[in-house]
């Protein structure tokens, strides 16, 4: 049997989702029937200096054709699992030099909640997509465009680390420095 890269995604989240016995029990109550897919748009920001990077850096979507669907809800409705899927092209600019670059961050990735339905509890993506790490996470600090399987996992409280790391990284903090 040959596996995609979006199965073996699903076969990490499903590991993830249902690993151990409160878990196992929740996901026999919870729906797991994908809905329609909806368009995305990514938030473009600014990051201030200090958070990922030594200065302020801008992410600003160029193309943006994402969609979105929730895959699973908790018993009472709130949002488990999202997947995201579509095309995604990013500018990258340091706010102090001017300078920029663009990255393509077109992944399909999978977003666990937390039982409040709001609060991200993991981010696990094949192929490019960004995600910032800061002082205190268990990854070094900076802004990251990441290729390959990796999962991002995040407690209640909002420190990340990196739980899948399989494929290469780029820091933009370092490529715009």
């Amino acid at each position: 049997m040959r596996f995609s890269a979006v199965s073996a995604v699903t076969v990490v989240l499903f590991a993830c989702l249902s690993g151990g016995t409160a878990a196992a029990a929740e996901t026999q109550t919870a729906s797991f029937d994908p809905e329609p897919w909806q368009p995305f748009r990514a938030t473009n920001f600014t990051a201030p200096a200090g958070r990922y990077c030594d200065f302020d850096l801008q992410v600003t979507a160029v193309e943006d054709e994402e969609e979105v669907r929730v895959d699973a809800r908790y018993p009472d409705g709130a949002i488990r699992l999202n997947e995201y899927r579509g095309k995604l092209v990013s500018r990258f600019t340091n706010l102090a030099t001017g300078e920029s670059v663009l990255r393509d961050l077109s992944g399909r990735g999978f977003e666990e909640r937390y039982p409040d339905g709001r609060t991200l509890k993991s981010f696990t993506v094949i192929g490019p997509f960004s995600f910032g790490f800061r002082d205190g996470d268990g990854f070094p600090k900076g802004y990251y465009r990441l290729s390959g399987l990796h999962s991002i996992s995040l407690t209640q409280t909002g420190v990340r680390s990196m739980a899948v790391d399989a494929g290469p990284e780029e820091n933009m903090c370092e490529t715009l420095g």
